[in-house]
């Protein structure tokens, strides 16, 4: 059981019942972090439309962007978080591979390229509190200023998500499994 209730949408005053709606159209359904998060709609519906964006209007490229949320998740064991973008990183062509080594915290090493690049560039930020030069270059050349903005940005709202759910203990939903020990 999750530490605090997940809020329905019958929970909801009328007037805060719209942003509800707006979630759930953009993801399917209100679950998760969102539905914890709607004990205050207004605060929900603000972190949805970041999520909204990074994750459906960014010009990131579909696998990287999952790239970097498994990343963002395994860092800071957000196994919600990690096995919700599972499927959605398989979708987007990450490989099994990659999505093991994430999982089992072996990665950036066995990985290459573009994707080894973004799972340094979340370890950075996320460790150490610091992107090195090197890697700052790196990522500023493949992804552009504006890439570089989003990735970053994808990578603060994904650690929002995930210490939503850490701090209130969101369980793992029907279908999901997790993708790595604790």
């Amino acid at each position: 059981m999750a530490r605090i209730p997940h809020v329905t949408r019958e929970q909801l005053a009328p007037e805060d019942r719209p942003y509800f709606d707006e979630i759930a159209e953009s993801r399917g359904s209100v679950r998760g972090p969102y539905a914890a998060l709607m004990h205050i709609p207004r605060l929900a519906a603000r972190i949805g439309a970041t999520g909204a964006y990074v994750r459906f209007e960014a010009d990131l490229p579909d696998a990287l962007r999952e790239v970097a949320v498994l990343a963002t998740a395994r860092e800071i064991r957000a196994q919600y978080e990690f096995s919700a973008h599972a499927d959605p990183a398989r979708e987007a062509g990450v490989s099994e591979e990659t999505i093991r080594a994430i999982a089992q915290g072996t990665a950036p090493r066995g990985l290459s390229g573009d994707q080894e690049l973004v799972v340094r560039y979340v370890q950075e930020l996320l460790r150490d509190r610091k992107v090195t030069d090197a890697t700052f270059e790196a990522a500023r050349d493949l992804l552009g200023v504006k890439g570089i903005v989003e990735l970053t940005a994808l990578i603060g709202h994904y650690l929002v998500m995930g210490l939503v759910l850490t701090a209130f203990e969101v369980k793992l939903g029907p279908g999901m499994k997790a993708e790595f020990p604790l």
